[in-house]
């Protein structure tokens, strides 16, 4: 029989390239060398090598030992005494190695260099967050007292896969080391037996890596049906001869779904509109070096707003949060990290093929993922013919792994619908951003009609949506780039309704539920992070557009006065808005009662009367529910309100343009796109542009330059050209730089011959 070990504590850990003879740091795992300058800001993160090593002591009737890493970002080379035991690129899945052979009696030395460098070929490549090195789950020591079991160094599987139909028959397939007996036994929730298979003897002639196929039939069948019933069954599969050697256990469920165009998600026959969050791993000091409990927290939130789906990205999480999503119900979009860049070595394109491959296998029998996602936001740094190359094999190998689930991708916002990346997967969506890179808080309507009615054949959903927040900011007038969280609430409130009158929309996830690392980010005055969670990034805050989401979404009677950072007011009247799941919500002012409200989701009692000083707001519902507040009027908007570095930058940025006008013969700018035949202009794709060294520095000094003040990530976004003309991009951008900018830039342009 098996014995799985935790092996956790006690590892040396030392940061650098070479070993040497000094006192290692005594760490345990999950750990990251990154918790603490991955989220501070200044993209000056370490990003290189580290050692971890431990004494393994074999024990007297271990035959076989093998060790499986939950992850190690982004490369491990593991030794044992002194001999290489293996290495594996990608940081995310978990992976197994085989000891045995390196063993010696007593104590053994397992060395691992671990390495989050950014020049490897290992995906991602380049994204919006931290790459946070270490060995950041868990390690097993999994020890057999003969040569007999599965192969647990199947893809860091235990090599038991399961697919279940809907007329209750169950294939379970698996991998064998040993020529002895193998069956299957299925059991209910309760566990009960409810079916058994027929014992296959393998025999003499069995080969290891051959595949052993095993049926059974569950009579009676109980769905797997979403948060209204996540009802999962256990398979056992043992191996024996006269006793059982080795016994592997795995949870699924029987649901079935489709996708339609024009009506949505379909779970087991029946409608489904799918709205969730979007979710990263991390945790403010931990990084990625979460355990269970951080795990258990995180779903509890999402369970909280009456999420049903969640989007894993932009990575392969941890095993345990999928068991997770699986007893909650929750529909998954699971995703490897082909992200943002396309890197064309042919080392890069392998890793793709590996993660892809380790992500389907080693999450094959979670009922709660229906979507396996190949790639998010590509299109940023230009299409090319080898890019689709590379996607249509994923996809491929996605479906032969696979069949029975779909495969999907994340356009980013600008992304044309005559692009071939929209004929790749078996459904798609889009990355937009209404109301804060691009357009208005209002567009998000529209940007899905239009989408919609270009390629009404292909079921179309939004996987990424939102705006920032941070706590400090607040506005009774709320404005784009304010970082309020009365502007965030906003622009969820608008995307909401937009998406719920959209029945043709499959799915709608909003970036994201947690605030997360970004080194390389310094915006709204905080350094280091991405602010578009609606709970901050060590969970202790729930932002007001968590109440919202919670109104619009959640069971759970509820009632949420907004303004709890926003207490104090220089207005003589204000609007007070609440959020609820109830019908109707009473307003009573310094024990006045104002009013009541029959509304949905959203309550707003406009303008209401501040007395000099304290106020008392009171908000109860018919069945008793309330909630409180005291709001102090002030003569003035108190400046710690207000993020006031935003005027300076645009300030700066507008006469970075009056600078450059001045320096023109002619100071007066043409408000009028000329194109010369033979000559560049804004209508040119990126990479047309580009070609020419005078094209990419027109772009960067009048456009990438003064971005990366107001915008850093999309100014990087900018640097790598793409398919799209510059107007098309204009269109996104143009709200955050004078519209000199782009008149300036044609002028420029119109002196380039191609």
């Amino acid at each position: 029989m098996r014995k799985v070990i935790k092996w956790n504590e006690n590892w040396g850990f030392l940061k650098g390239e070479h070993q040497q003879e000094v006192v290692w740091e005594v760490v345990t795992l999950p750990h990251t060398w990154n918790a603490l300058d991955g989220q501070d800001g200044g993209n000056d993160y370490y990003q290189g090598p580290a050692w971890y090593k431990k004494t393994l002591t074999l024990e007297s009737d271990w035959k076989e030992v093998y060790i499986r890493f939950g992850a190690v970002n982004k490369k491990a080379e593991v030794w044992c005494n002194g001999k290489s035991a293996g290495q594996h690129l990608g940081g995310f899945s978990a992976f197994t190695f085989d000891l045995t052979p390196f063993l010696q009696d007593g104590e053994n030395e397992i060395l691992v260099k671990a390495d989050n460098s950014n020049e490897l070929p290992i995906y991602p490549r380049q994204a919006d967050f931290t790459f946070f090195g270490g060995i950041y789950r868990e390690v097993e020591l999994i020890c057999f007292d003969e040569n007999a079991h599965f192969d647990v160094t199947r893809f860091g599987t235990d090599a038991v896969f399961v697919t279940p139909s809907m007329d209750g028959t169950v294939v379970v397939d698996t991998y064998v080391i040993a020529d002895s007996s193998v069956y299957a036994e299925i059991f209910d929730t309760n566990g009960s037996s409810v079916a058994k298979s027929k014992v296959m003897e393998l025999g003499k002639n069995h080969r290891a890596g051959e595949t052993v196929q095993l049926t059974l039939k569950v009579p009676e069948v109980q769905r797997w049906d979403g948060t209204k019933d996540a009802y999962l069954y256990q398979v056992k599969v043992f191996l024996s001869a006269q006793n059982v050697q080795d016994v592997v256990a795995a949870n699924f469920g029987f649901r079935d779904y489709t996708v339609s165009a024009s009506e949505g998600f379909f779970l087991n026959g029946a409608a489904y509109p799918l709205h969730g969050v979007c979710r990263h791993q991390d945790r403010e000091n931990m990084g990625w070096a979460v355990t269970e409990k951080e795990h258990i927290e995180d779903m509890a939130l999402m369970r909280e707003i009456g999420a049903n789906t969640i989007r894993l990205a932009h990575y392969q999480q941890a095993p345990f949060f999928y068991d997770l999503c699986d007893r909650n119900g929750m529909v998954v979009w699971a995703e490897i990290p082909f992200i943002s860049v396309y890197d064309e070595r042919e080392e890069a394109d392998e890793n793709l093929r590996q993660q892809m491959q380790e992500l389907v296998l080693q999450n094959y029998n979670h009922p709660s993922i229906c979507f396996w996602g190949i790639a998010n936001e590509v299109g940023i740094g230009g299409e090319s013919e080898k890019m689709y190359k590379i996607l249509r094999e994923l996809n491929q190998l996605t479906r032969e792994l696979d069949p029975s689930r779909l495969t999907v991708i994340a356009n980013v916002g600008m992304t044309r619908t005559d692009s071939p990346l929209f004929h790749i997967t078996d459904v798609t969506s889009y990355n937009e951003y209404k109301g804060w890179y691009e357009g208005t808080m209002d567009d998000h309507g529209a940007f899905c009609d239009e989408r919609h009615n270009e390629i009404p054949e292909i079921p179309l959903a939004i996987s990424e949506y939102g705006a920032e927040s941070i706590l400090s900011w607040h506005s009774e007038h709320p404005k784009i780039k304010d970082y309020s969280e009365e502007y965030q609430a906003l622009v969820h409130e608008k995307a909401q309704k937009a998406f719920e009158e959209r029945p043709n929309l499959w799915a709608t996830w909003l970036w994201n539920m947690f605030d997360f690392a970004a080194d390389a980010r310094d915006e709204g005055g905080c350094k280091g992070r991405n602010n578009k969670g609606l709970v901050t990034y060590d969970r202790s805050i729930k932002k007001q557009a968590f109440y919202f989401y919670k109104a619009c979404w959640s069971k759970e009677p509820f009632v949420y006065l907004c303004g709890k950072r926003f207490t104090k007011h220089a207005e003589d009247k204000i609007n007070i808005k609440v959020y609820s799941n109830q019908k109707q919500v009473d307003l009573w002012v310094n024990g006045e009662h104002i009013g009541h409200l029959c509304e949905s989701a959203i309550f707003e009692f406009k303008e209401v009367a501040l007395s000099e000083q304290f106020n008392e707001i009171l908000v109860r519902t018919p069945e008793g529910l309330m909630d409180t507040l005291i709001l102090e009027k002030v003569d003035k908007v108190p400046e710690e309100y207000v993020f006031t570095e935003e005027k300076n930058v645009s300030d700066a940025v507008a006469q970075w343009f009056a600078n450059l006008q001045s320096k023109k013969d002619d100071a007066t700018v043409v408000r009028e796109i000329v194109v010369r035949e033979g000559y560049l202009s804004v209508n040119d794709p990126m990479e047309e542009i580009y070609k020419y060294p005078e094209g990419f520095q027109a772009v960067q000094e009048l456009i990438a330059t003064p971005m990366a003040v107001v915008q850093p990530a999309m100014a990087e976004r900018m640097s790598t050209g793409g398919v799209l003309s510059f107007t098309s991009i204009w269109h996104h951008i143009g709200k955050l730089l004078p519209d000199e900018a782009y008149y300036l830039l044609n002028e420029r342009l119109n002196k380039i011959k191609k």
